[in-house]
């Protein structure tokens, strides 16, 4: 058989002319055959192609170009980081028109009705949005009570019956069913969309005041001289603190929470170090602090209503709230914390459930804004007479404790005052509320004695913590800062005492409207009070307006007033000495502030009144006094002070039994009648009232002619 026979055979007699090439091993597969993916024998022409009777075409590979390398210089460096912030803003405002635009826009809802569920739902953390000029967004997180709760766990159940049934087999309409109720609850809410009004137009962010800010270079000077001196410093996050400085002085766009936080922060460290210094230096710190804190104000007093859901809202209220105490206005920092508070439950940073994926540095900083906020909120529910914002059975995550492992003196002693603030809250809610007030005698005693426990279990803690840290804290911080903040402590926990005891049920027989205990807490305190001044007086640091602000004016401080009322009951010239003392060493409180020199003024009045009455019962009388000493019990139960026949049970007092007042007789057992006696009961049970209208009470002191006489 000749040579076209053979092709004829091979199929190749009506096909196209080959030229044969001689394989190469490393030649890639035949175009045919990459097409078809099929194994190729690099043949020219191949067998697949033979036998499909197709050209077999080989593409030449190409050798790889050489491309110019790029140096990374300065100058493509800075023009990278351009692009970066450009784009960064351009990614900020984007977020803001989206979140602008109205959400009943129907043909958008048309064309994409999931629109409003692709914002990002992660809540804010510290790495995360510290320098973003982007609005960061938290998830809505609601209790097990709602509706949301109870629709996932029917969500579960379903899943879990899915599972063990053939569902997916028999009616697979009924799973698609189930994955579409499932896809519809795991949607996060996000805060941004839940706290818009949906029919709302669109308005202009509002400019933040072109303030001035202190020089850059003194400001970061200022940050990492604080990192490594300061123990009370540790409390900022300080990269996160440095990133929002950078972000106030070199972004246009910065927020409202980062401008108050970097504005707090700089107001305290330059006041703090101008203590530090002296002359012009000094001069030229407190200029800086006192413009950072007109900054404060100024953003503070334009806060909106409706606030971002994110950490550095958060942050910001916190800062503002601790201002607002520093100022003596503990209205203001109601305002702010309880703010602060319902975006902290908002973001479910009080659950420990909503955490359990987080990092560790990110639970940290959750915890710690959460606490802080708690903190301040439990303070202030007792010096207000108002409800905790934050329950404590509505909080899952565990409250930090001394037992637990902490790494450094300022978490120590932070861990303190979270559990004196819990005792605040407690010593409110469960003495001092209206419906507590209202228990019968044995309640209120098993409280009192359940909230003494407390406190005592409390200084027990303050021990340990004082043992293991208070030397490292001395080496850190000082020991001039560290013991004052000791002491000043201690007045506060023994002024809290006497609170508690302040509200025991009168002992049957007792011949003063006090216990024992309530007065003799009263004087520790006033004695602890001599201790913390002559420290004070001592120290170069002017400690006054901390002291005054943190501790006398932080919470109700009875013990004036309990040793004022048994002064007037008993006319005790040492207690009366003790009234003297205390409103000399408080006289410098005028200069301190405004609040601080209304309460001087007032415990002033009150210690000149006890003065004149304990001078005018030694030296008037029983037969001429019954007029004038019913005077001043009108005037004292008007002060909201028990008068000295008044809720004294079983008391006997010859100068009183023949007092008779028009509103009211005297019973048998030198008891006062009628509705004088029930106003006076409640009063005596109201230890609140004065300090929260002290400007009301001084201005009535000095326009009462017969008071007047009295002093």
């Amino acid at each position: 058989m000749d040579d076209s026979g053979q092709l004829q055979a091979g199929g190749l007699g009506s096909g196209p002319e080959w030229s044969p090439v001689a394989p190469d091993s490393n030649r890639r597969a035949c175009d045919p055959c990459r097409a078809r993916k099929v194994r190729c024998d690099r043949e020219s022409p191949c067998a697949h192609c033979i036998s499909a009777k197709v050209v077999c075409v080989y593409t030449p590979v190409q050798a790889p170009k050489k491309r110019t390398r790029i140096l990374l210089t300065p100058q493509y460096e800075r023009k990278i980081d351009l692009i970066d912030s450009r784009l960064e803003r351009a990614i900020g405002l984007l977020e803001k028109l989206r979140a602008s635009e109205p959400f009943n826009d129907s043909s958008r809802s048309h064309s994409n009705p999931r629109a409003s569920y692709q914002a990002p739902s992660s809540i804010s953390t510290p790495a995360s949005d510290s320098t973003q000029p982007k609005r960061a967004h938290g998830q809505v997180v609601e209790g097990d009570s709602s509706l949301t709760a109870h629709s996932a766990f029917a969500n579960e159940f379903l899943q879990r019956v899915a599972a063990t049934d053939s569902l997916q087999v028999s009616s697979p309409e009924l799973c698609d069913t189930i994955d579409e109720l499932s896809s519809i609850l795991t949607k996060e809410a996000v805060a941004d969309n839940e706290l818009a009004y949906p029919h709302a137009r669109p308005t202009r962010v509002v400019n933040l005041p072109n303030s001035d800010m202190p020089p850059f270079k003194k400001a970061i000077a200022l940050i990492r001289l604080a990192k490594g001196i300061g123990w009370i410093y540790q409390f900022l996050p300080f990269q996160r603190f440095t990133d929002m400085c950078l972000d106030i002085y070199f972004n246009d766009d910065h927020s409202e929470a980062n401008f108050t936080t970097v504005n707090a922060g700089l107001y305290s460290l330059f006041l703090d170090y101008s203590f530090h210094v002296v002359g012009q230096e000094r001069d030229e710190y407190v200029a800086h602090a006192h413009l950072c804190r007109d900054n404060l104000e100024t953003v503070l007093s334009s806060l909106p209503l409706h606030l971002p859901a994110t950490s550095d809202t958060i942050l910001a209220l916190l800062f503002g709230a601790s201002y607002a105490i520093e100022l003596s206005k503990p209205s203001l920092s109601w305002t702010l914390s309880a703010k602060a508070s319902e975006l902290c439950q908002t973001l479910s940073y009080h659950r420990l459930a909503s955490m359990k994926n987080d990092k560790h540095d990110d639970f940290q900083y959750k915890q710690f804004l959460f606490w802080s906020i708690y903190f301040i909120d439990k303070s202030l529910s007792l010096r207000l007479g108002r409800p905790s914002t934050i329950p404590d059975w509505d909080i899952t995550v565990p409250q930090p404790t001394t037992n637990d492992s902490i790494p450094e003196a300022v978490l120590a002693y932070f861990v303190l005052s979270i559990e004196t603030a819990r005792c605040q809250g407690n010593i409110y809610e469960m003495l001092y509320a209206p419906k507590s007030m209202a228990q019968p005698d044995e309640v209120k005693q098993s409280r009192v004695e359940a909230l003494i426990s407390d406190l005592q279990s409390l200084d027990a803690k303050v021990w340990e913590t004082n043992t293991k840290w208070h030397e490292e804290a001395k080496k850190e911080s000082g020991e001039d800062l560290i013991d004052f903040f000791h002491i000043s402590d201690k007045v506060l926990r023994l002024s809290l005492l006497t609170l508690v005891h302040r509200a025991a049920p009168p002992i049957p027989g007792s011949t003063t409207t006090f216990s024992y205990n309530c007065v003799a807490t009263a004087r520790a305190t006033l004695e602890k009070h001599e201790e913390c001044v002559a420290h004070m007086h001592r120290s170069a640091t002017p400690y006054l307006a901390t002291y005054i602000h943190w501790t006398l004016l932080f919470a109700p401080f009875i013990p004036f007033i309990v040793i004022f009322c048994h002064v007037i009951e008993t006319q005790d010239e040492a207690d009366l000495n003790r009234l003297r003392a205390f409103v000399t060493s408080i006289q410098s409180a005028s200069s301190v502030s405004e609040p601080a020199a209304k309460i001087q003024r007032l415990f002033e009045v009150l210690c000149r009144i006890a003065v004149g009455y304990v001078k005018f019962r030694c030296s008037t009388s029983p037969a001429d006094a019954f007029q004038d000493c019913s005077k001043i019990d009108g005037y004292l139960d008007a002060l909201g002070f028990s008068s000295t026949s008044g809720a004294i049970p079983g008391r006997q007092d010859p100068f009183f039994v023949q007092h008779d007042s028009s509103n009211g007789g005297v019973d048998g057992d030198g008891r006062r009648t009628g509705p004088d006696q029930l106003n006076g009961d409640l009063r005596v049970m109201n230890p609140m009232m004065w300090i929260a209208n002290s400007a009301e009470l001084e201005e009535w002191l000095g326009n009462n002619e017969f008071i007047t006489d009295l002093i």
